[in-house]
């Protein structure tokens, strides 16, 4: 909260208020992509704000997101004005055909900019991507938080009081709030962005359901 006094947060929120206003007055049809991570619902808030536009999110399915995870991201999606259309996942850890199918989806329904909410700490490759303005879309990715910290994604849940994943109480603390971080559980395919070293101390019982659901 004292955080979300200084006048460096205040002028980032600024800017990416801006950065929002330019998208809307120039593209058509924008959309939100929502993971129902930290800074997903950060840049959800912030552009649900100026706009109400369709809010778009990619069910990785229950071998990866648990069910009760899931309904938080739903429900907090809901809490923050989204109407969150969601894409569900078919090729499990083949990302990148479900990624295309959506894409070529999204742009027959005639979507032409999508605000996404990635930020230059999160890692090199991030920092690299939108230092140079790279798209790996068809679609025009805007990004209103690529300079946020994350002292900034804090500062601005806590100061606006939005709901946030239940997820980031329990690693936190294991992990430091600086690292804590959303990502599909038990993928090793993510281990490099995510925590799943402590999945299943954490969040055993979701190991517990994923093992079953994989017997069935």
């Amino acid at each position: 909260m004292n955080y979300s006094k200084l006048n460096i947060f205040k002028w980032r929120v600024k800017k990416a208020e801006k950065i929002i206003e330019r998208a809307l007055q120039r593209f058509k049809k924008p959309y939100i992509a929502f993971s129902g991570g930290k800074d997903s619902t950060c840049v959800l808030d912030l552009v649900l704000r100026q706009a109400n536009i369709d809010v778009y999110h990619w069910d990785f399915g229950r071998l990866y997101i648990p069910e009760d995870i899931h309904n938080e991201i739903k429900e907090n999606a809901r809490k923050i004005g989204g109407d969150l259309k969601i894409l569900e996942c078919k090729y499990g850890r083949k990302f990148t055909e479900d990624f295309r199918e959506f894409t070529a989806l999204l742009l027959c329904r005639g979507y032409d900019s999508v605000f996404v909410g990635i930020r230059k700490e999160e890692s090199r490759e991030r920092n690299r991507r939108l230092s140079r303005n790279i798209s790996i879309t068809k679609i025009k990715e805007i990004f209103p938080i690529a300079d946020w910290t994350w002292m900034d994604v804090w500062a601005y849940i806590v100061s606006r009081n939005l709901p946030y994943c239940s997820h980031y109480d329990r690693y936190g603390p294991v992990v430091g709030w600086n690292r804590v971080r959303f990502s599909s559980y038990f993928d090793s395919g993510l281990d490099n962005i995510g925590a799943s070293d402590v999945d299943g101390v954490l969040n055993y019982k979701f190991k517990c359901v994923i093992i079953d659901e994989e017997e069935e």
